[in-house]
Formats: structure tokens, sequence, C-alpha cells
């Protein structure tokens, strides 16, 4: 892995519309490598629209967004794909490739045209998949396998890439609560143990709050606050950006902050 930067990503006074309607408005940004950063607000906000920018599946404007201190806009996508890592929402596969096939699929970026792969390009691809225990589903169908295990398919795919950036849209937002758990603690346990820097749009606040290291708060394309989960998870900053009555306490375990909405605690309140 070639990391030539402490800020593997920096965004820069980053603005983006749609025809009309302006999505993001001077949006800055240093990512530090090996932290995990959750991208947090309301839906619309823009969190998916500055992912795709970072990404450069939407193409941002001139010294926008720097990837290893590199202008992301004269950058190739083989040479995107060869520094950011992407894990989409939707983990579906339009064919039914199996687990190794797909996990494979990181190794594109180091192919030659009309190549095929190495044995060092199966070595990483067994390192990739065992580090998401998905070693022992290498030879079924993705079609075969339960969604927790397609998301850890699809991650290891990304870690196939080798890249020190993780780009990760709402990686949990479609499993029960057990695998939701399993994969944010894969994800922690990859940026403790390769120096790997995640930043994942995040629905869930309370699990953004006990993983994240940093959040980055965005509401109307604006980021309204960052920090550490103590510093943007507060009852202010959840009555301007959610329209939130909360209650926040601190998690016994992890001391990160924790979220109840007031309204859900009246109607459990027994009256005497």
């Amino acid at each position: 892995m070639n990391i030539v930067s402490k800020h593997p990503v920096a965004v820069h006074d980053l603005s983006w519309k749609y025809g009309e309607r302006i999505i993001l408005r001077n949006i800055n940004l240093k990512i530090e490598r090996g932290r995990f950063y959750g991208i947090i607000g309301p839906n619309g906000s823009g969190k998916t629209t500055l992912l795709r920018n970072i990404s450069k599946s939407l193409v941002p404007a001139a010294k926008a967004v720097y990837i290893d201190d590199l202008d992301a806009a004269g950058l190739s996508s083989r040479d995107i794909a060869k520094k950011l890592a992407v894990v989409p929402q939707s983990t579906n596969v339009e064919f039914d490739f199996t687990v190794t096939d797909i996990v494979l699929m990181g190794r594109n970026p180091y192919i030659r045209r009309f190549g095929s792969e190495s044995r060092a390009d199966m070595e990483i691809a067994e390192k990739a998949m065992k580090a998401t225990n998905t070693w022992h589903l290498k030879d079924k169908c993705i079609s075969e396998i339960s969604g927790g295990e397609r998301q850890r398919v699809i991650i290891a795919r990304a870690l196939a890439q080798d890249t020190a950036v993780m780009l990760l849209d709402e990686p949990v937002s479609q499993l029960d609560i057990h695998h939701q758990i399993e994969i944010m603690e894969l994800i922690c346990s990859l940026t403790r143990g390769r120096a790997l820097t995640a930043v994942s749009v995040m629905h869930d606040l309370n699990l953004a709050a006990q993983y994240s290291d940093f959040l980055i708060l965005i509401s109307e394309g604006i980021i309204v606050c960052q920090g550490t989960p103590q510093q943007v998870i507060t009852k202010e900053n959840l009555k301007n950006v959610y329209h939130l009555d909360s209650f926040i306490v601190n998690n016994p375990v992890t001391g990160k902050p924790y979220i109840m909405h007031v309204e859900k605690l009246k109607k459990h309140v027994v009256y005497k």
C-alpha cells in the first residue's frame, strides 16, 4: 500500500449542483490517515454527493479534491482506483459470479487490458477474504449467500484494491442489527490493523457515534460541525439539524454519546 500523505484526502471549497439546484456549498475537509470518519446528516443533505465527488464518480472542479496531494480532477479512473476503494450502498451483483470472482475484481486497476490475474493477485484476494471472514465462501455464488456475507464480500473486494482509503455509502443500512455490528467492527478493525482510512456515509446516528473517530455533520449542503462524536452529537446540533428533542448519555462501555429521543421516552413514562 503506497501512502504518501498524512491527509490522503483533502477537500477545498468544493461546491456541486445538479442543474440549478445547489447540493454542496464550500465544503472543506482534511481526512487523516488511519481514522474512521462518519458522514451524517438528514436525507438529501449532500452526504452521498460528497462521497461521489471524492471518488470522482462525479467529477469535481479542478483543485477541489486532492488524493495524496494530487488534484483528483487530473487523475484517471485507474489512478483513482489505485488510491480509493468504494463500497456502494447496494450490494446487488448483476451476474451470478463466485465470491472469488467478485473479490478479484478489486485487482482490475492493476491488470493490463486483456490480461489476467497473476499469482500475486490471487494471494492478495485470498488475504482480503481471510481478513473479512469470507474465505470459506470462496467457491459459492454471490446469490447463495446472506446479505451480511455479501456485504463482507464487497468489503473484501475493496480490500483487494490495496488502497489507503475506503469510501463506504451506508454500508449497514439494509442489514439486521447483528450484521450491522459485525460490519462496523470489521471496518474499525481494518482502520486499526492496516492503517486504512475509512470514510462512511451513515444513517444511524448511534452507530455512527459509537464507531467513528470523527464525525462530519452536513445539512443542506453545508458542514454544520465536524469533530469527535462528543463534539458533534449534541442536543443543540440534533435540534438544529434534525429538529429532534433528544436526551444524550455516555455509553458506559465506549464513553461515546448515545442518543435517546425525548418523545419516545415520554411514551414509556408511568405517571402516578
